[in-house]
């Protein structure tokens, strides 16, 4: 037994807090039962954890879980963790990871690796789900199964950006402490830039990327998915701004190394193919565009089967080109298709599915068909208000697209409702500098000039207008259409002048 007299000499001797804090640990540990001390360090690897946890992260342990979990529970620096179970305090368990990373690496990734697999499994809640992303970036860089990847890339689309930002966050702590290997940085780097995307910080989100790109070429990448993935992010950001060109160079390297590495009829490449098709279709270049969306949902069906959710959105894709061709009946039959496939694998109350009713009721308000877009619409909120929230950005979305439909019926008073409830979320959720949140101000703006209502339509108008120059460019299509706006709201006010002086 050390002496009282030992303990306290080394404690003195300690240079930082951090060792004096082990030592005295230490000692605690040391009058525990090994079971005991062995489940301790496993329960130090997850932010919270329970008895089930527990015997996923000592599975040799597990016939004594429940035992061991009310005996963690009963120490003193063990707290409860909210609808989770416990943790072990934040002091402490930053002592425990400290000195098993320094003593037992490969202990500590093993670990980490059982609980990324526990809550891989789980995906109960999204405390669980960033959980995962938090064990799973320490082990990817050699294993590289895209299993991190593929669930941030639903978070991103679903605007999920708390979630985004808890992964960033629990990456820094793992930078912090030097556990990050060049994988790990180079994706939270990645993950940063998807943020500033989601952000309109289009200029911020490109530094990151780069950054990444430059974390990856430093390791042999066997999944290509990330590469390529950044590749379109990129690419996303430069489309987002206007910068076309630039945004095709991005487009076309992450489809040339889909075709040449991973093969013409990856499911990767069919996902490069949609985003350089997406690009011609928003260039007016409809018939490349229809081309590569034909080959991309070719691809889906062959390797991912005719009711695949990704072959549903090449289905969405395509049919929104039609819809833009004045191709109504065509598109109608795509849309119908990817509802039912969204229905059949996803559920009725999915926020895909909750997609597909949205672009749908867009189709049917095109073709006049106010009555049957307003149920869709209606039912498109519904599951955006009860899967992602209230005030969530996709919600706003469809309370705006509501809104454009109530406009278009003359029911103004009910429009300005809805488009006043998208912006308040909008500048809640992206802020109040947001080109989303502009597009609102747009919105609203156009109500209050065809309700006379000129000087806040103005108002909104100049708002708006300032935040595209600011985000996005003074040359920007975007911009220009506020300007036109602008200039046909002054028009009517007999300001030509003015009017002259903005289309100009």
């Amino acid at each position: 037994m050390v002496s009282i007299e030992e303990i306290l000499k080394r404690v003195q001797q300690a240079e930082t807090e951090t060792e004096r804090q082990w030592i005295l640990l230490e000692l605690q540990m040391s009058q525990m039962p090994d079971d005991l001390v062995s489940m301790l360090w496993a329960a130090a690897i997850p932010h919270f954890f329970d008895a089930n946890t527990l015997a996923a992260l000592r599975p040799e342990l597990a016939e004594q879980a429940d035992k061991l979990y009310e005996n963690l529970t009963a120490l003193t620096f063990v707290e409860k963790f909210p609808k989770q179970g416990y943790n072990i305090h934040e002091l402490t368990r930053n002592v425990l990871l400290n000195q098993l990373w320094q003593q037992n690496k490969d202990e500590f990734l093993r670990l980490s690796q059982r609980a990324a697999d526990y809550f891989f499994s789980e995906k109960m809640s999204s405390e669980e789900d960033v959980e995962f992303c938090y064990h799973e970036i320490l082990n990817e860089g050699d294993a590289q199964t895209g299993r991190l990847l593929d669930r941030v890339i639903d978070w991103w689309t679903y605007n999920q950006i708390e979630r985004l930002q808890a992964a960033v966050q629990g990456f820094r702590e793992h930078e912090i402490a030097d556990r990050l290997d060049a994988f790990g940085k180079g994706f939270s780097l990645h993950l940063q830039g998807v943020v500033k995307i989601r952000s309109g910080h289009y200029a911020e989100a490109e530094s990151f990327l780069s950054r990444t790109e430059t974390f990856y070429k430093e390791i042999n990448l066997k999944n290509l998915r990330y590469i390529t993935t950044l590749l379109r992010n990129i690419g996303n950001s430069k489309q987002e701004q206007g910068n076309y060109d630039s945004s095709v160079y991005f487009y076309e390297n992450a489809l040339s190394i889909s075709e040449e590495q991973l093969g013409e009829n990856h499911p990767d490449t069919a996902a490069s193919l949609n985003n350089l098709a997406g690009l011609y279709e928003n260039k007016g270049r409809y018939d490349e565009a229809e081309s590569l969306y034909l080959r991309a949902l070719k691809i889906r069906e062959e390797q991912l089967g005719e009711n695949h959710p990704d072959t549903a959105i090449s289905l969405n894709n395509l049919a929104g080109l039609y819809e833009n061709k004045g191709r109504y009946d065509e598109a109608e039959s795509l849309y119908l298709r990817e509802l039912k496939i969204y229905e059949e694998q996803l559920g009725e109350n999915h926020p895909d599915t909750a997609i597909s009713l949205n672009n749908l009721a867009g189709l049917y308000e095109n073709k006049g068909r106010y009555d049957e877009a307003e149920s869709l619409y209606r039912r498109s909120l519904k599951i955006h208000e009860e899967q992602l929230g209230e005030n969530h950005p996709n919600t706003a979305a469809i309370l705006s697209n509501l809104a454009r439909l109530y406009k278009n019926k003359g029911r103004y008073d009910e429009a300005e409702s809805l488009y006043r409830r998208s912006l308040e979320i909008h500048e809640e959720q992206l802020g109040e500098n947001h080109p989303n949140t502009a597009t609102i101000l747009n919105n609203l703006a156009r109500l209050y000039e065809n309700k006379g209502r000129y000087d806040e339509a103005e108002s909104l108008y100049r708002r708006a207008l300032k935040i595209f120059e600011e985000q996005l460019g003074g040359n920007h299509p975007v911009t220009a259409t506020i300007l036109n706006n602008l200039a046909r709201l002054y028009k009517s006010q007999k300001r030509n002048s003015e009017a002259i002086s903005l289309l100009e």
